[in-house]
């Protein structure tokens, strides 16, 4: 049984507009207390409570990658991308959730965390989730859950891909590149 972090990223406004990102850490039971344990091992100190990407400078980053790419975890990333879109960002994460869950399912994920963005955000995952069950486009057993970003260091995770994947959206592909032999991406068609 697989189970799933999911995270999500607007790009850089200036060198991809119109850009959504959601990413998801795919790994195995057996693999969860090494990794958390990696990713912990990352943090700077007790004020430091969570990695989040965009606070790290580059020295950081590289190793944040390299910590990643050296875990047995699988990324499953989806990008919608238009620069003339008009999309509300929440838009723009319901198509990424509803072409990733169903990804998931097929992979074998059964447990999805996502990072808590409140009550009524969180409220509109399960929605997603219930539609996709409705149009028989999710027919496998998924459950989603949500928890606040220091909680689980396995958020970390696609915080980080996500990063990672912006950055090379950018023209900087050094982390990306580190991750990639680990990472599926998948672009939304418009």
């Amino acid at each position: 049984m697989y189970y799933a972090w999911l995270d999500e990223s607007g790009s850089n406004g200036a060198l991809d507009p119109g850009t959504y990102i959601l990413s998801a850490a795919i790994c195995t039971a057996e693999s969860i207390d090494v990794t958390r344990a990696a990713m912990r091992a990352l943090l700077l100190g007790k004020g430091h409570r969570k990695l989040h990407w965009r606070e790290e400078d580059e020295h950081r980053q590289q190793l944040i990658a390299a910590t990643i790419a050296s875990l047995d975890v699988e990324h499953l990333v989806v990008v919608r991308s238009d620069a003339s879109t008009t999309d509300r960002p929440e838009r723009q994460r319901r198509l990424c959730v509803e072409r990733m869950l169903p990804e998931l399912v097929a992979l074998g994920v059964r447990h999805a965390y996502f990072e808590s963005r409140g009550r009524k955000d969180d409220r509109r995952d399960h929605d997603t989730l219930d539609y996709l069950r409705r149009k028989h486009h999710v027919r496998g057993p998924l459950h989603i859950d949500h928890i606040g970003g220091p909680a689980d260091p396995m958020l970390w995770i696609p915080d980080a891909c996500c990063g990672a994947i912006t950055q090379m959206r950018c023209g900087d592909d050094r982390c990306y590149q580190t991750l990639s032999s680990s990472v599926t991406l998948i672009d939304i068609a418009l």
